[in-house]
């Protein structure tokens, strides 16, 4: 990475290569660090367009953004963002979730036939399934910030690090 390089440049390399790279692997097996990378660019993105960055008292206004754009319901997004986001970057997993209410287990689901979008898929009266792509959800991700590449400097409390030349 060159010293001066621009917002792009290291969005570019930083995460859109290395996500090309592990695509390149046998059998998908990139596929679940494709997706973290995903996730936590899901949010930058999100919680930049609704400048709900850390300090910010307001954790919805970002899901019903994304829940809206990527046209889901904010329930079917709260629960992907249960299953996969809070699986992957905590656990290195998606876990599974129990809605009481419903009195459903929501598990995951992942294969290259599947949508970008995450799909709610009900398997029995016990048991549905999220159901996505990662390397279809990781392009869309990616899509985004290369439509409006002002966000990449508009988040302020992870502001992308300046690249510096050693002496």
């Amino acid at each position: 990475m060159k010293p001066s390089a621009s917002y792009t440049e290291r969005f570019e390399g930083w995460f859109v290569k290395p996500i090309e790279k592990l695509r390149e692997l046998p059998e998908g097996d990139g596929g679940f660090l494709a997706l973290s990378a995903a996730l936590f660019l899901c949010e930058r993105y999100y919680r930049t367009m609704t400048n709900t960055h850390e300090n910010s008292s307001d954790d919805n206004a970002f899901k019903q953004e994304a829940a809206r754009d990527l046209g889901v319901s904010l329930h079917d997004f709260m629960l992907f963002w249960r299953v996969y986001r809070h699986g992957i970057q905590y656990q290195g997993m998606p876990r599974k979730v129990y809605d009481k209410n419903a009195n459903l287990t929501y598990k995951w689901h992942l294969d290259e036939s599947f949508a970008g979008v995450p799909e709610i898929h009900q398997i029995d009266a016990q048991n549905s399934e999220i159901r996505l792509n990662p390397w279809k959800f990781a392009e869309l991700v990616i899509e985004k910030f290369r439509a409006d590449p002002s966000l990449l400097q508009k988040a302020t409390v992870h502001a992308f690090g300046e690249v510096i030349e050693k002496p």
